[in-house]
């Protein structure tokens, strides 16, 4: 189980059906209350043994391997869901729904979705691209490069992604000064989910002639809505898109 599969479930109407769930998984905020069966690179087979749940859901992960494999033998039933992109996110929803017996609320939910990316996405067609940095850590500065969930999201929204060399590549601070990016995004990767606005004014006042840190279009982001491919990706979007298009300039502050 990982966070984007348990807002699968509690989407599709299913959340009543979720015995267990990873330590990560907090949204929305009834999952929380789930019985934990530890990360979803490191889950604890005993505990998932000791729910005797009718199905388990698993996205293959460093590490987690061992573990499914062990579920498999004890005989309980595993699907493997995967999703790193829109489409298969649309794809992971239908087939969670089916495995569930919920199919047509599976439909009913990519369409809704898809409605909801296609408007936004219309609505910045035909304006310019915006020069976006889209960073997950700042120290070391990790960003979202092409190929990724979140790139594809920027795709989307307007925005004209300005890293490159990897799907999540390091980068130096001369490459973003070279890349000037007229809008940078901050994540996190890793609890908490979201950077502080501090934390990122810090970080990146220390560059003031980089055009987002100039205007003040330093924007912190909810890693859980930006990163996960469940049922929020339109969420997503909408907002990367409304961040893209707001004007702040002279405001010199992150937020």
């Amino acid at each position: 189980m990982t966070p984007a599969l348990t807002e699968i479930l509690f989407a599709l109407g299913a959340g009543d059906r979720v015995v267990g769930v990873t330590a990560y998984c907090d949204w929305p905020p009834e999952a929380r209350a789930r019985a934990k069966i530890g990360g979803y690179v490191d889950p604890s087979v005993e505990r998932i043994l000791a729910l005797r749940p009718d199905l388990v859901l698993v996205t293959p992960a460093a590490g987690n391997r061992d573990g499914a494999l062990a579920v498999r033998r004890a005989g309980l039933r595993l699907e493997v869901v995967e999703a790193d992109s829109l489409a298969d996110t649309y794809d992971a929803i239908e087939r969670v729904a089916a495995l569930c017996g919920v199919a047509e609320r599976g439909r009913d939910l990519v369409a809704s979705l898809r409605r909801r990316v296609e408007a936004a996405s219309s609505r910045a067609r035909g304006l310019p691209r915006v020069r976006t940095l889209f960073c997950l850590e700042l120290d070391p500065l990790v960003a979202a490069g092409p190929g990724t969930l979140p790139a594809e999201i920027l795709d989307l929204a307007g925005g004209e992604n300005v890293a490159s060399g990897g799907r999540y590549p390091r980068l130096g601070i001369e490459t973003v000064l070279a890349a000037a990016p007229d809008v940078i995004l901050a994540a996190r990767m890793d609890p908490p989910a979201t950077a502080s606005s501090e934390e990122a004014a810090r970080f990146w006042r220390r560059w003031p002639s980089i055009p987002a840190v100039r205007d003040g279009r330093v924007f912190t982001i909810d890693a859980t809505v930006a990163l996960r491919p469940g049922p929020r990706v339109a969420d997503a979007v909408e907002l990367v898109a409304s961040l893209l298009r707001e004007d702040r300039a002279g405001t010199g502050a992150p937020r």
